[in-house]
């Protein structure tokens, strides 16, 4: 395997609900995000083949004494999964706060960003590239 191809997550053969052998790459260290109509697939990719996979992988790693406490994670119905590292899945469940609370205010990011984007001192306009302060 060459080295870009360990800059990708590899999905073969994915066949979670209504998931009919799909392949994919997913690029690494990048935002990715997953749209379509409602039944395509979206959460199946993400939640019950990746992350599903992801969870497995992490729980791995303890004892046997350890594990014994964990919820059970089934193996994704995937021919293959490759360059898949352990993550911490965040699901769509609500977390908590108010009606307004985003995940930066529920991780707790959201000083950091604010610091960022103050410390820019200028914004920027993108559909005309022009800076606005």
């Amino acid at each position: 395997m060459t080295e870009s191809n360990h800059e990708h997550i590899v999905i073969l053969g994915a066949r979670e609900n209504n998931l009919k052998n799909v392949s994919l790459r997913i690029p690494k260290r990048k935002i990715t995000i997953f749209t379509g109509v409602s039944g395509s697939g979206k959460s199946s990719i993400v939640f019950d083949t990746i992350a599903a996979e992801s969870t497995r992988l992490l729980n791995e790693n303890f004892s046997m004494f350890v594990r014994s406490f964990l919820p059970r994670v089934p193996q994704p119905d995937t021919d293959a999964i490759k360059n898949l590292s352990m993550a911490v899945i965040v699901d769509q469940k609500r977390l908590g706060g108010g009606s307004h609370s985003t995940m930066g205010t529920i991780t707790d990011i959201s000083p950091i960003l604010r610091l960022l984007f103050f410390s820019s001192r200028s914004a920027l306009c993108w559909a005309s590239a022009y800076v606005l302060v």
